[in-house]
């Protein structure tokens, strides 16, 4: 017997989790998926979740996280709890949401709750130059992805939450119940 599943070698991988929240009426679960950057990744999970039903929000790691270092971490696991085998696929993705793991140069993530443009611009006025790397909308503001710095003053502001290895909006997928 053949197996012919594609693989792709890579040595970061993101994780992508999908949560329905009690606050929307739904049941409150999670699903957590590897993203090994085949491009459809998100695409795949909101099929499953469209089939599943209800609102789901999906989200990413802002960190890439270290295949290799993650290996490491699972094998120890499974010598030491070898129990843990039956469910490897989730103790794969916990060993990838380690610490130790994160690929490259750590991110943060400022979770920015309002969408006011001179909050923003205030908020932007405090992270130094050339260390906002990206921007992404979430449902209640803005998650801004940079470089670490010293964020005391930005995180003054009540609107605005320090995240230093967390998940990034990336999408809504069903229809929010009304409670």
């Amino acid at each position: 017997m053949s197996n012919r599943e594609v693989r792709i070698e890579t040595d970061y991988v993101h994780i992508l989790l999908a949560l329905a929240r009690p606050t929307h009426g739904e049941k409150s679960q999670c699903i957590r998926t590897v993203d090994k950057g085949y491009g459809d990744e998100v695409d795949r999970l909101e099929a499953i979740l469209k089939q599943k039903g209800g609102y789901w929000r999906i989200h990413r790691t802002v960190n890439a996280r270290d295949v290799q270092k993650a290996l490491k971490v699972l094998m120890a696991q499974l010598i030491y709890h070898p129990e843990m085998a039956s469910y490897v696929d989730s103790q794969w993705r916990t060993a990838l949401l380690q610490k130790e793991c994160i690929y490259g140069q750590k991110q943060f993530m400022l979770d920015i709750d309002t969408e006011d443009k001179n909050k923003l611009y205030e908020i932007s006025k405090r992270i130094p130059m050339g260390n906002l790397m990206k921007s992404h909308k979430s449902p209640s503001g803005w998650h801004y992805i940079t470089i670490p710095f010293d964020s005391r003053e930005v995180c003054k502001l009540d609107y605005v939450t320090l995240i230093r290895d967390g998940y990034y909006f990336i999408k809504e997928v069903g229809e929010k119940v009304k409670v």
